[in-house]
């Protein structure tokens, strides 16, 4: 290996480093509210169970008004994220394919740009609008990586060995 090809060497396999770790960041700023609302949800199960004999007791005694704060409490507990779990497993598919797809996009070395060098940037754009902005943020580093690798063909050899 020459001495000025090992600057760009360097170079594309940091830009790599950080278009996987941007994308598996990406992948966690999906997931962890997910596993949020699931122990949430676990503990106001808990929370039912524990109260329930008070509820009993203050609906035998004829005190609604208490039974009502109960169960308020009790409701009001954790937010409402039935749909929000198919649309964040359809987001980190998104993320797992568009990663995929850049491993094997990296791996192409001496040939032309491949379905999954288009297909990477396209997908982390789609799961960035289908998440929201706040994401869109997040994943703002690897689109532009992905988009650099089209244009720049040499960067892609990163993955290559």
């Amino acid at each position: 290996m020459s001495e000025s090809s090992q600057p760009a060497s360097r170079m594309a396999m940091l830009g790599f480093v950080v278009l996987i770790i941007d994308l598996a960041a990406g992948i966690g700023f999906v997931l962890v509210p997910l596993l949020i609302v699931g122990f949430l949800s676990l503990l106001r199960d808990v929370f039912g169970v524990l109260l329930l004999p008070f509820s009993f007791l203050l609906g035998l005694a004829g005190w609604s008004a208490d039974q009502k704060t109960l169960h308020a409490m009790q409701a009001g507990f954790l937010p409402d994220g039935g749909a929000h779990a198919l649309r964040a497993g359809c987001v980190v598919l998104a993320l797992v394919v568009s990663l995929v797809c850049s491993v094997l996009a990296s791996r192409r070395m001496g040939r032309a740009v491949g379905f999954e060098s288009w297909l990477a940037p396209c997908l982390t754009a789609l799961a960035a609008w289908q998440e929201g902005g706040s994401l869109a943020l997040v994943l703002l580093p690897a689109f532009l990586l992905q988009c650099i690798a089209l244009r720049y063909p040499g960067l892609r050899r990163a993955g290559a060995r």
